[in-house]
């Protein structure tokens, strides 16, 4: 069997639990340091939090109910058994430690949750909160996506995002620290950002031992303050092949045990401003991989590894949930 170009998060799981494990996406009601106040109200520049919402959500329902719909909703879809609750809206480590403690444990006792995966900023990963983290951490698979976008200050700046790429390296350190298996979210091709950029950003996260990458294409959603720039002509809607050059190129400069949990994002299309292609996300995953194969290239090989490497066996020493689950009572 031919070994893989990158290493997919869904395999991954797979080898940890023996079978499909599918996210379920959920609204725990959070807010952010970027919207409430604490550092700014306007938000992120490409944020309009509703394209993020879990497909289906319909507001009223507590995150319980939602897990169970959910969960109902990907077995019969999918003919899965296996669920990872998704905590998504907003900042979901920002709030009282032990409010968000009881509001994560609660989830971990619905039939077929295996685990916890969790969406956050770099500032908001106080002390408090990381203790709670670690002791989930060594009960149960925990995933924590930081949200990274770049570690270009002068983007960092244009896209509002209120800290730095100081902020991220100390968070992810501190996140290593403790064992808590973390992935950044990238965002690829924001206006400023090239392939430059791209590889860059790569190996300050392979230096930094990131555990896993989610990849997002920018795209212009509507009620932010980049579909008004763009309305403005400041800019040109992204590129697909640009796109997808830039991913290949990130994925050649990532360490090849790190997972891959997406190579690209979307909005809804009723929220979409531009590119058009960008509401299509397997068209654009698999002109990634259609990239990757025609180049003959992998994840991590500009960094000297093989396509051996990319398929080797799940590292415990790089991935420390992995002694969590093997410590553990396998699933039912």
């Amino acid at each position: 069997m031919e070994a893989p170009r990158i290493r997919k998060f869904g395999t991954f799981l797979r080898e940890i639990f023996g079978r499909r494990v599918h996210k379920v996406g959920l609204v725990g009601g959070f807010t952010c340091p970027n919207r409430d106040g604490s550092l700014g109200t306007g938000g992120c520049s490409f944020c309009n939090p509703a394209s993020s919402l879990p497909a289906g959500y319909r507001g009223g329902s507590d995150f319980r109910r939602q897990l169970e719909k959910g969960c109902r909703h990907v077995s019969k879809r999918f003919g899965v058994s296996l669920f990872l609750p998704y905590f998504q809206d907003y900042t979901t480590t920002y709030g009282d430690p032990e409010e968000l403690e009881r509001m994560y444990e609660s989830v971990l006792s619905c039939p077929g949750v295996v685990g916890i995966s969790l969406c956050t900023r770099p500032d908001c990963l106080d002390d408090g909160v990381l203790d709670v983290l670690e002791r989930l951490s060594r009960k149960t698979f925990l995933l924590v996506e930081l949200g990274v976008q770049t570690f270009d200050e002068r983007l960092l700046a244009d896209m509002n995002r209120l800290h730095t790429s100081g902020d991220t390296l100390d968070a992810l350190e501190r996140l290593r620290d403790r064992s808590i298996f973390t992935a950044a979210h990238m965002i690829l091709g924001y206006p400023g950002h090239t392939v430059e950029t791209a590889v860059g950003d790569a190996a300050i996260l392979r230096e930094a031992g990131i555990g896993g990458v989610k990849l997002q294409n920018f795209h212009v959603v509507k009620g932010t303050a980049m579909a008004k720039r763009y309305a403005e002509g400041g800019f040109e809607a992204l590129d697909q092949n640009a796109y997808v050059e830039m991913a290949v190129s990130f994925l050649e400069e990532t360490d090849p045990r790190a997972v891959i949990l997406r190579l690209n994002g979307s909005a809804p299309a009723r929220l979409t401003v531009a590119p058009e292609w960008s509401t299509d996300s397997r068209a654009t995953t698999a002109g990634i991989e259609a990239a990757l194969e025609a180049l003959d290239t992998w994840q991590g090989r500009k960094t000297g590894a093989s396509r051996e490497d990319v398929s080797g066996a799940p590292d415990a020493g790089f991935h420390p949930v992995l002694r969590t689950i093997a410590e553990g009572t396998p699933p039912e």
